[in-house]
């Protein structure tokens, strides 16, 4: 079984994609392969790639460990998130030059892929080992000093969880396990689907499900989007940073193949009448998205129009394409 952490319940080695999918995915990887003679790449971008080659041919055809080790390491050979060309390119960010937790992970899960041995494995752990705080929380603060309180829930859960389940491949999570069960058990029920998601993967690592919110429940119904589920309930968003809606009342919630997937995951752990109603809905979305194939937008955030790249997203399109088997 092939499957990456972010998108739950797909395999990437047995996955049959709706033709409509098959084709979208086929033209962006042609896209990609003028980024990659540009030097325009992104951590993301190669583990999209390599997850878009596994679906369509059964293995990797593109050397992807070539161009990270080209592109994607630092003067003393760290992971990058974004290629010198590619940062070029990003509007007004100079700090381009960065190794956030979810940059580790990518690296990791493409080396891993590739059968590297443990022992170069390990100096991804290493790097994850420095970035625990006393909190227990996973992230690299030179990326960003932005305090607790004001990071995003989602960034905050998944990067403790792409932490963890690297520090679990390579036997490192005793040390440290209590520091985290206990951030994970004190942080207060987030309103958002990814970071609950991303909260019950940490904690099957960890093996103790039992740690969970008892109010998990109360995360579906504010969520429901168009046919499925968004990340969040848009009309109770509050900026974390001016404590008010002034900047979010614009958002639209649109349907997210991936987040409805994070919905599945987390009613698994939620009574039977949840199961069933989550259960339910995705299998309408599912038939939806066979006659609808395209209909998975990407969220619009105050109406900025995104100036490169593409508005749908290749993990975006494999789990709508998951979904499509679950309505038949």
């Amino acid at each position: 079984m092939i499957n990456h952490i972010f998108i739950p319940e797909v395999d990437f080695s047995t996955l049959r994609l709706l033709p409509e999918h098959r084709e979208w995915i086929t033209e962006w990887l042609r896209e990609v392969e003028k980024d990659i003679e540009n030097g325009v790449v992104s951590s993301a971008l190669c583990l999209n790639g390599l997850m878009a080659e596994i679906l369509l041919y059964g293995r990797g055809q593109t050397n992807w460990q070539e161009i990270l080790n080209k592109y994607l390491l630092d003067s003393n050979g760290g992971p990058l998130t974004y290629s010198e060309e590619y940062g070029k390119k990003l509007y007004r960010f100079s700090q381009w030059k960065q190794t956030p937790v979810h940059a580790v992970h990518a690296h990791w899960w493409i080396e891993k892929f590739y059968g590297t041995k443990d022992e170069k494995l390990s100096t991804y752990s290493d790097l994850i080992k420095g970035f625990v705080q006393p909190n227990g929380w996973i992230y690299n603060p030179k990326v960003s000093p932005t305090g607790i309180r004001t990071r995003m829930k989602s960034e905050l859960m998944m990067s403790l969880a792409m932490g963890l389940e690297i520090l679990d491949s390579l036997d490192s999570l005793s040390e440290q396990k209590h520091v985290f069960e206990a951030v994970l058990s004190s942080a207060p029920m987030s309103g958002y689907l990814s970071a609950e998601y991303f909260r019950l993967r940490s904690l099957q690592i960890l093996n103790r499900i039992g740690l969970a919110p008892s109010c998990l429940s109360e995360v579906f119904e504010p969520c429901k989007a168009g046919e499925g589920y968004c990340d969040f309930s848009v009309d109770s968003k509050v900026d974390d940073y001016m404590g008010t809606q002034k900047r979010t009342s614009r958002d639209k919630a649109v349907h997210s193949a991936i987040s409805s997937l994070h919905a599945q995951h987390v009613s698994r752990f939620c009574g039977e009448y949840i199961q069933i109603s989550v259960g339910l809905r995705l299998k309408n979305f599912g038939r939806y998205l066979f006659t609808n194939p395209f209909d998975i937008p990407a969220f619009k955030m105050r109406d900025i129009d995104i100036p490169f790249g593409t508005e749908l997203s290749p993990l975006e399109i494999m789990g709508a394409s998951y979904i499509t088997s679950i309505g038949k």
